[in-house]
């Protein structure tokens, strides 16, 4: 009785072995995924930058040409009521 006691013992401790093994590959590969799709994304923001920088500087025109078009109506306003 105790060698085949000591046999499944062993098949036991193998057998965590193999699984924790498994486990640990298993984590390996998905975090190597995770890692593919990081850079593939970094990509794809790097290629969004100048698009981006572009409606940022539009964006910024726009605003300045807003203001200054508000300026000259306060003004005009600001003369037309002074008169």
């Amino acid at each position: 009785m105790g060698s085949s006691d000591g046999r499944l013992l062993i098949l036991v401790v193998i057998a965590t072995v193999v699984f924790f093994v498994g486990r640990r590959f298993q984590r390996t590969l998905d975090t190597w995924s995770g890692w593919g799709k990081a850079i593939q994304a970094a990509a794809e923001a790097a290629e969004k930058i100048p698009g981006a920088k572009s409606a940022a500087w539009a964006a910024v025109r726009g605003m300045v040409g807003v203001g200054l078009l508000a300026l000259i109506l306060f003004a005009v306003v600001a003369n037309a009521i002074r008169h």
